[in-house]
Parts: C-alpha cells; sequence; structure tokens
C-alpha cells in the first residue's frame, strides 16, 4: 500500500504564530506602493542591510497625560531599538522598577534583568527569539494594565502588550520595553455569552447565533472550548488557527486564517468589537458604531493603537446539511492524497475549484493542502457535513476527476484507521474500506466541530511539537492531560529525552483535549518548554553540575524562527503547474469562498484577492518563490499574523498593500506619542 510522502506529510504540522512590529524611518524613504524590482527588495539575506536593523528611535520627550491633575511627564533616556536588539533606558530604570513594586509583587507578576532564572524564563518565547524587555509584568485586569501602562511611559518606557507570544520574531517581549503580558486576565467564568445578538453573516444563508466576550489573554484553545460549551449544542463554531496556545489578540490584529476561514472569513471578520486601554490610560471601545477607525485599523491593521484587553467574538452557526435530519450534523476531518496523471488539468482544475465553483460548496472545506513534486499533491480539510456529503460536493464540484487524480488511501500519521464515525472505526489499513475507494484517502466524522477541530490538534502536531511552539507539555502527555499511563507510549526521544505520546486519538483523548483546551492553566494553552521538564532536565545524571535554567533554556530551545508567508492571489495554469512540479510547499490555511467576498476596504486586512495562505518552510522557500512571483509580474502580499522574512526593505506595503497610509494616520490618532511603536508596526505620526 503507497503511503504519503513525506513532504506531504510536513504540510499537517501545527504552525504557531502571532504579530509584532515597529521600525522607524523618515518619511521619505515611505512607499507609496509596491515597486519591488527584486526578492531582495522584500527579503535580505540577513538583517544587516539597514532596513531593518538598528534603525534609531528619535529622541523625544515623553508626557503621559493621564487624569487633571496628574503630572507624569518626564524626558526619556537614550537608545537605540532594531529587531536584534534595543538598550534599556536604564536613567529611568529606577523610578520604573519602583512605580512597578508599588503595585506588583515581585517575582510573583513582576520581573527584571537582575532576577536571573525567573526574569529568564519569562521572557522565552514559542519562537526562540532571545529578547531582554527592561520589566515584564503579569496583568489580570484592566486597572492592572493602566498601572503597569503609567509607570512605563511616565518613566520614559515604551510598552508592548502579549498576549500568546508566538510572534516569529518574538516582537511582543521587545528588547527594553515593559511588557505587560495578558495572559493571566483570561478568565472563562467571566466571558460574556449573548445569545440575543444575531445576525446575517458572509455567504448567502449563514448567519451568526450570538457573540463571546473574551479578556485579550485567552488562545485559541479556550475559545474553541467556549465555543462548543455556549453554542455547541446549535452548530455554533469559533474560528481558530491550527495552533491551541496561540493568542487571540495577535491572531486577529494580523489578520486571523483559521481552519473554518472559507465558511466564515478571517478572524477580522468576526470580532463585533474591542475594548482597548490606550497610551494615556483611556479605556475605549472600537466597533462600527464607536471609534469605526480604531476598529476598522485593529481588524488586520497590526495593532499599536493601544493595549487590546476584550474582544467580542461572533459564533456563526455552521451551515444546514443533507443529512441532518436522519443523522444530526456533523463534521468531517478527512485526507486527500492523490497522484496527479495529468499535471497541467491538474492545475487548471484545483485554480477553478478555489476560485470558480460554487463558494456555498467550496465554502465548507476548509484546511490546508501541499504538494511534494510533479505527482503528489495532499489535501487535509475540516468539513462542515458528514463524509458522504464531502464525496458528493467533491463529485459536484470536480475535485474527484478520476481523468485527473488517483486518490490512495492514507493517514497523516500513519495510523491504522482508515474510516472512524463518532470515535467507532469502520475501517483500517488491515479491512477492506469500499465505503472510501477512489473517494477519500482517510475520513474521521464528530458529532461537533470542536471535537473535528481538536482532533485535527492531536492528528496535527501537538503530540509531535517537540520545538515547545504549540504546548507547555511535561514530557509525558498522558500525565498532562490527566488520563491513564496506558493510553500512552514511548514515542521519540528528543535530545536524548524520552517524550510519551498518546497512542491514538480516540474519545478518552480527545474528551481529555477538550477539558485541557478549556482551562487557561493546563499546557495546551501556554508555549514551553515548561518547568517541570526544565527541572527533569536538571535531575538527570547526564547533566553536567552547575547547570542553570538559562543554560538547559538554550540547550531546548530553537532559535530558528519561521520565515513568514504569503497570500497568494490567483495564478495562471501556466505559472501553477511550474509551482507544483517545482516549488514543493504547503498551504498553512486555506482562504477561499466567504475569506473573499468580504469587500475588501471593509478592514485592514488588505489580501481577499488570495485564496491560498503559503506558509514558507525556510528563508530558501521563500526567496525562490518571491523571485519567482515578480519574475511572472505578481505581486507579494505577506501575511501578518506571520510576521516575517526578515530584513525586508518595503514592509509597509508587503503587509498592508497602500492601506499602511491610513494606518499611520489612525496610529497619530491614538497614538500621537509612539508609546507603542515597535519594528514592524506601522509608524505613529504624532507629536
Amino acid at each position: 500500500m503507497k503511503l504519503p510522502s513525506v513532504a506531504l506529510l510536513f504540510t499537517y504540522g501545527v504552525l504557531c504564530c502571532a504579530p509584532g512590529g515597529y521600525a522607524k524611518e523618515s518619511l521619505d524613504t515611505r512607499e507609496d506602493h509596491v515597486d519591488l524590482a527584486s526578492a531582495e527588495d522584500v527579503l535580505g539575506d540577513d538583517l544587516n542591510n539597514g532596513s531593518l536593523r538598528a534603525r534609531g528611535l528619535k529622541k523625544k520627550e515623553w508626557s503621559y497625560k493621564g487624569k487633571k491633575g496628574d503630572d507624569m511627564t518626564s524626558s526619556s533616556s537614550k537608545g537605540e531599538c532594531g529587531v536584534d536588539y534595543c538598550e534599556a533606558k536604564q536613567i529611568s530604570l529606577g523610578g520604573m522598577k519602583t512605580c512597578l513594586k508599588e503595585h506588583f509583587d515581585h517575582l510573583s507578576n513582576l520581573y527584571f534583568p537582575d532576577d536571573g532564572d525567573d526574569y529568564y524564563l519569562a521572557r522565552i518565547t514559542a519562537s526562540g527569539a532571545s529578547r531582554y524587555p527592561a520589566a515584564i509584568v503579569y496583568v489580570e485586569n484592566v486597572e492592572e494594565v493602566q498601572h503597569a501602562l503609567k509607570c512605563a511611559v511616565d518613566n520614559g518606557y515604551k510598552v508592548s502588550a502579549r498576549g500568546g507570544n508566538h510572534s516569529y520574531q518574538g516582537m511582543a517581549t521587545m528588547d527594553g520595553y515593559v511588557v505587560i503580558d495578558m495572559g493571566r486576565t483570561c478568565k472563562p467564568d467571566e466571558f460574556v455569552v449573548d445569545k440575543t445578538d444575531q445576525g446575517p453573516h458572509i455567504l448567502e444563508g449563514s448567519k451568526y447565533i450570538g457573540t463571546i466576550k473574551a479578556q485579550a489573554g485567552c488562545t485559541n484553545a479556550i475559545m474553541l472550548a467556549a465555543g462548543h460549551e455556549h453554542f455547541g449544542e446549535d452548530a455554533g463554531m469559533t474560528l481558530i488557527g491550527s495552533c491551541p496556545s496561540v493568542g487571540i489578540t495577535g491572531f486577529v490584529l494580523g489578520g486571523g486564517g483559521g481552519d473554518i476561514s472559507p465558511y466564515v472569513g478571517y478572524g477580522v471578520d468576526i470580532v463585533k468589537e474591542f475594548e482597548l486601554v490606550l497610551y494615556d490610560g483611556t479605556v475605549v471601545k472600537a466597533s462600527e458604531e464607536e471609534n469605526a477607525d480604531l476598529y476598522w485599523a485593529s481588524r488586520g491593521g497590526g495593532g499599536g493603537n493601544g493595549i487590546v484587553t476584550h474582544l467580542t467574538y461572533k459564533i456563526v452557526q455552521a451551515p444546514k446539511q443533507k443529512y441532518e435530519e436522519d443523522k444530526g450534523r456533523k463534521f468531517t476531518l478527512f485526507y486527500l492524497f492523490m497522484d496527479i496523471k495529468d499535471i497541467g488539468k491538474a492545475a487548471k482544475r484545483i485554480m477553478e475549484w478555489f476560485y470558480d465553483a460554487d463558494p456555498l460548496i467550496t465554502g465548507k472545506f476548509g484546511g490546508g493542502f501541499g504538494w511534494g513534486g510533479p505527482v503528489d499533491i495532499s489535501f487535509n480539510f475540516i468539513y462542515l457535513g458528514s463524509w458522504r456529503e464531502a464525496v458528493e460536493d467533491l463529485k459536484t464540484t470536480g475535485l474527484l476527476d478520476d481523468e485527473i487524480f488517483t486518490v490512495f488511501p492514507g493517514s497523516p500519521d500513519l495510523s491504522s484507521t482508515i474510516l472512524s464515525e463518532n470515535y467507532e472505526v469502520l475501517c483500517n489499513f488491515g479491512k477492506p474500506c469500499p465505503q472510501l475507494e477512489g473517494s477519500l484517502s482517510s475520513a474521521y466524522e464528530f458529532n461537533s466541530y470542536a471535537e473535528a477541530e481538536i482532533f485535527h490538534i492531536c492528528k496535527g502536531g501537538l503530540f509531535r511539537d517537540w520545538s515547545w511552539t504549540a504546548s507547555s507539555y511535561s514530557g509525558d502527555f498522558c500525565k498532562d492531560l490527566g488520563i491513564d499511563d496506558e493510553e500512552c507510549e514511548d514515542a521519540v526521544e528528543w535530545k536524548g529525552f524520552p517524550v510519551r505520546t498518546p497512542k491514538v486519538c480516540n474519545k478518552v483523548v480527545i474528551d481529555a483535549m477538550m477539558e485541557k483546551a478549556g482551562d487557561p492553566s493546563s499546557f495546551m494553552n501556554s508555549h514551553g518548554p515548561s518547568q517541570e521538564f526544565i527541572d527533569h532536565l536538571l535531575s538527570l545524571p547526564t547533566t553536567p553540575e552547575n547547570t542553570t535554567v538559562s543554560m538547559a533554556l538554550d540547550y531546548l530551545v530553537s532559535k530558528n524562527s519561521l520565515p513568514g508567508a504569503s497570500i497568494l492571489p490567483r495564478l495562471d495554469d501556466k505559472l501553477f503547474t511550474k509551482i507544483l512540479k517545482d516549488y514543493p510547499e504547503r498551504l498553512d490555511h486555506l482562504q477561499h469562498a466567504a475569506a473573499l467576498k468580504v469587500d475588501p476596504d471593509a478592514t485592514a486586512y488588505p489580501w481577499r484577492n488570495g485564496a491560498f495562505m503559503l506558509g514558507y518552510s525556510s528563508s530558501e522557500s521563500a526567496k525562490s518563490y518571491m523571485e519567482l512571483l515578480l519574475k511572472e509580474g505578481y505581486p507579494l502580499q505577506g501575511y501578518y499574523a506571520y510576521l516575517n522574512p526578515q530584513g525586508m526593505k518595503k514592509w509597509r506595503s508587503f503587509f498592508f498593500d497602500d492601506k499602511w497610509k491610513d494606518l499611520a494616520k489612525i496610529r497619530a490618532k491614538y497614538d500621537p506619542k509612539d508609546v507603542f511603536g515597535k519594528p514592524l508596526t506601522i509608524e505613529s505620526l504624532g507629536e
């Protein structure tokens, strides 16, 4: 039996990310449009080309305007900030420290550079980027945000809010800044659930059936669990990305592409309201009715206007299903592993399917796909219906065509199960599966969307991510999940450490994952490495004496961040044929149907012309794709939530097209002192 190639299996790895960003330069260097002569104009070989490294911040007076009667003006100290380095403004360090210690418990929710290993643990990022902030403050409510912000600004410090801390460049934990970590604000018991707030959504007949107001420090996993708890019985769905510990705020500020985007749109399309604390401590709301410009900018504009404290999510109901009355609503994770018989016809058919087929049908198919060479292609779909209906829809829309493709059975993790319904195994490699022959490679059907998504996370990489990006696991997932040890096996040795993972993604495992997803303190809701795993490393007899936590982290954590992503516009058949043949890669999230039906001017997110989010596997791949696209006359369109590649010269239009000009004006209005400015955030044109 043929198995999927390694290149295709790579398609299903978990990707975890969130935005960061700011870089200062004079206005005469700003671009008015994308005009790139080569990939080098966007992608430098390193950070030494001067486009992003060490662009000095202008020395200015900082004036913090608080409530009437406050005198909070102080002079900033000297320092330069860039992507690699930012000098902490030590001239005011004592005042800032004193102020923060008056409101926060040192070494409990407050850390400074001289706090040793505690500081080192607090500053570590999901990507392994090494950052050295002047202080890290863990806040629990809006009032504490205001206190921390006042202490920073009053003493001349810039401020960076931090959510899931998944920025590829570690921008949330910015060098020399006061970092305000929002993770402890997440309190699902205090969510505001409104089932009376309903209305039409993007696609014809689609609707949202309620809203959830959540704190900004919550994660993908928490929102998935909350949506299931409050709206699951009515087939309500919460859009998330595929990495459980990614923070919802960075996810939305950067665009918010997820597994059900073809039906519900981007994250920017489901947020109904933001609440923010501005640079001067003022609390404001942003919606269509209130501060509409700030609402527009917060939906895909990368942030920098204030500290988001709350977001109100629309919960979109799954579409009516063909077999719903007989069997109830179903949701299916399925895989297509295909051999291509005619690569030219395959390229044409795929483009037609994503751009020309009925969006009411194709919008039910979310997920991603990848290709490993001239004959291999694979899809992983989250389908809003039963597997039987999926097969019918694929045939109707032409993606299952035996004159172009040959489907062969397989599973992404090489498990034996080929077909299951509500955890009941119907077929496996040792048992013929005539139901799927020639149609799907494998399919896993569930009674709820959340179960299908959790199963996807289980299959897709949570238990295979040894780089600590996805979760703060202990090294024993059965222990982390609170399930019987018999459910796990010794799966791998990573850097010499045994890792125990679930044998299969069965109901016991999925139920445990769902429970942990809703718990802000669980391993699923923060990146690693965990303190427990570090302690385990330090206790090993092979570990040298006098090994510190910082030394252990340096050993454990990868320092290689992923090189970002591009949104590909519709490509002509000839070019896409060449890409399938010679440029193996993967698409992280599909953005067709509903994601392309929103008015391009409705939000700050600019790319409503591209169904493919191409997450580059290496810097070499990013450069080769950019060179190819430019050669063929296509624009370069960057996805801001995957904040890379590094060293880009025309980053504003790369991420925001010409919307960066409006974003700069809005930042000038809401952050005139540039308190929240940092590399790759559109600059404030204020005072």
